[in-house]
């Protein structure tokens, strides 16, 4: 009985460790320049501009990268 527990829970494991490499969303510190840019043109488009907070933090971190 305890033998099939400890061959169940790895498998649940997996299960959560590949529901986190497929994420919808990503930080904005791992995201590469083309990748910011390419969110801040879906930004632009789907907010109508570049004000909102988001919007401003991936600025910063496109800056932050280009320096």
């Amino acid at each position: 009985m305890a033998e099939d527990k400890k061959t169940e829970q790895p498998a649940e494991g997996e299960a959560q460790a590949a529901g986190d490499s497929t994420r919808k969303t990503k930080k904005i510190n791992g995201m590469t320049l083309g990748e910011i840019e390419a969110k801040l043109a879906e930004v632009k488009e789907k907010q109508g501009g570049l004000t909102s907070k988001y919007a401003k933090q991936l600025l910063l971190r496109k800056k932050a990268l280009s320096a």
